[in-house]
């Protein structure tokens, strides 16, 4: 359990996905915060809820991409750590946000968890009154090998 249960948002259409996720994020002592879209993730964090990661799909129904949702959470809450998932799509050139990583599925549950831990890790470091200003570096992508 982590000592202050940092908050994750999971924005993830897949009712089955969403729900496999949250689990296995709370059982490695997270607390989350589901969202089924885009709209719904927005409407979370205008509400002011105090999110340290956002961990989003690509695809989603009607409306803004993953992509597009990760780009206005960096301009708007940037000390919200970003990881973007998708099975289907790549990401081009400018879709990421600096600082954002992005994994493709399928992924393993324990990589899904390290970078997780390790986003939370970086708000901790880059909260330090000491912090660099730029250390979040530039946008990462983490190729995962398809499996059969």
């Amino acid at each position: 359990m982590h000592e202050d249960q940092s908050t994750v948002l999971l924005v993830e259409d897949e009712p089955l996905i969403r729900l496999f996720l949250s689990e296995l994020l709370e059982e490695s002592g997270f607390k989350v915060i589901e969202a089924a879209n885009a709209v719904e993730a927005l409407t979370i964090l205008e509400a002011g809820r105090e999110v340290t990661v956002m961990l989003t799909d690509v695809d989603m129904p009607a409306g803004r991409s993953g992509f597009e949702l990760a780009r206005t959470v960096s301009k708007c809450w940037p000390h919200i750590e970003i990881l973007i998932m998708s099975g289907r799509q790549w990401p081009a050139r400018g879709d990421l946000p600096a600082g954002a990583a992005f994994l493709a599925k399928p992924c393993p549950n324990e990589t899904i968890v390290a970078h997780v831990e390790s986003a939370v890790l970086r708000t901790r470091r880059l909260s330090q009154p000491d912090a660099a200003p730029n250390e979040a570096g530039s946008a990462e992508i983490l190729p995962f090998p398809k499996t059969a």
